[in-house]
């Protein structure tokens, strides 16, 4: 024997409302009890136009939500940035002190490459 689905819908012969059916789970409810499903979208919410009973509405996922990130920091006035170039010099020296050499006695100095101006 089939039976019919019955509707959450409540009836009043003095202040008659209409019906309606939820979207999702395809219930029956008074069309007043609805509402409409919404989801982030940028920085707002959007309206997904779905009609949904409150068993089906969903909480708006904050993922969806843009990020606003805050504006850059305010420069240092006059600044002065470490000098990298004189401070990447490097002098290969034995334990004692003494620069390493080549087999023609020219000592091995490595420098970093001077930055582009």
């Amino acid at each position: 024997m089939a039976w019919r689905p019955h509707s959450h819908a409540k009836v009043d012969s003095r202040s008659p409302r209409a019906w309606a059916r939820c979207d999702f789970c395809n219930d029956i409810y008074n069309h007043h009890e609805l509402t409409w499903q919404v989801q982030w979208s940028g920085v707002k919410l959007q309206n997904l136009r779905f009609l949904v009973c409150h068993k089906c509405k969903d909480v708006p996922q904050p993922q969806l939500k843009a990020r606003i990130l805050p504006p850059d920091p305010v420069p240092v006035q006059n600044a002065r940035p470490w000098d990298y170039a004189a401070s990447n010099n490097t002098y290969l020296v034995t334990d004692d002190g003494t620069p390493l050499g080549t087999d023609d006695g020219t000592n091995i100095v490595t420098t970093a490459p001077d930055p582009i101006p």
